[in-house]
């Protein structure tokens, strides 16, 4: 009498961080839980993990540590560390991310937003807003944000370098055109990594000189260039004096 010994099949995931760079990770099991998966993601136990099945019909899903999920209904999952998770709507169908903040670019992956076809961020009482690819928007706003796929060209880009005058920290990145000054001051906080002191000036460095730009910043970055207001090079000046 001959015995059998039962084999268990590998299942094959693929797993990202909040970059979307899959990976191929094998399980022994078709349904494993939330736990299961951040293990498989290289978490321990004790680290507060976000799980998200990326599902075939494009729904993102949170999966709870104890909670089981089937691969049929898709083998590809978002992990990531995180306290908390944010929720957006992308073309009225609701998705919760990991991390304060998203780009233009994370959205059309996530939501298959083909590249012939723009994104735009949704405003209720001014015109909706064409994103740049790597525009980073802030999802602990109040509210959710809403966004949906449109017509139009991507919007033309321009590297701004802004430089933190107070701690002597400075970033380069990518802007629409489009995009006001109030939008690009805002932004560099995130990409210098300092914190705003209300007193702060924005102000541009022309011709090696520096001008005020805080009765401008409703401009876009490229009337405010037409107007000869700034080029490229951008400063943030901590205010000095009295109150």
């Amino acid at each position: 009498m001959s015995t059998q010994t039962q084999k268990h099949e590998k299942a094959n995931i693929e797993i990202a961080g909040t970059d979307l760079l899959f990976r191929t990770v094998s399980l022994n099991d078709e349904s494993p839980s939330g736990g299961q998966l951040a293990h498989a993601a290289g978490f321990s136990a004790t680290q507060y993990v976000c799980v998200l099945q990326l599902r075939n019909d494009k729904q993102l899903e949170d999966v709870r540590t104890v909670e089981s999920v089937s691969l049929v209904d898709g083998r590809r999952f978002i992990i990531a560390e995180s306290d908390r998770s944010y929720r957006l709507a992308m073309d009225g169908e609701t998705l919760d991310w990991p991390n304060r903040f998203i780009t233009a670019a994370t959205i059309r992956k996530l939501a298959g937003v083909p590249n012939d076809k723009a994104v735009y961020l949704e405003h209720a009482d001014t015109a909706n807003r064409l994103l740049a690819e790597d525009e980073i928007v802030d999802l602990a706003e109040p509210g959710v944000e809403r966004f949906r796929r449109g017509t139009g060209n991507h919007p033309k880009e321009q590297t701004v370098h802004v430089k933190h005058l107070g701690e002597l920290e400075s970033a380069s990145f990518k802007v629409a055109e489009a995009m006001t000054l109030q939008a690009i001051w805002d932004r560099a906080y995130q990409e210098i990594e300092v914190a705003r002191d209300p007193r702060d000036v924005f102000q541009s460095e022309v011709q090696g000189q520096p001008v005020n730009l805080m009765d401008y910043l409703e401009l876009s970055l490229i009337e405010a260039q037409s107007r000869e207001l700034c080029m490229k090079k951008f400063e943030i000046a901590p205010r000095t004096g009295g109150a």
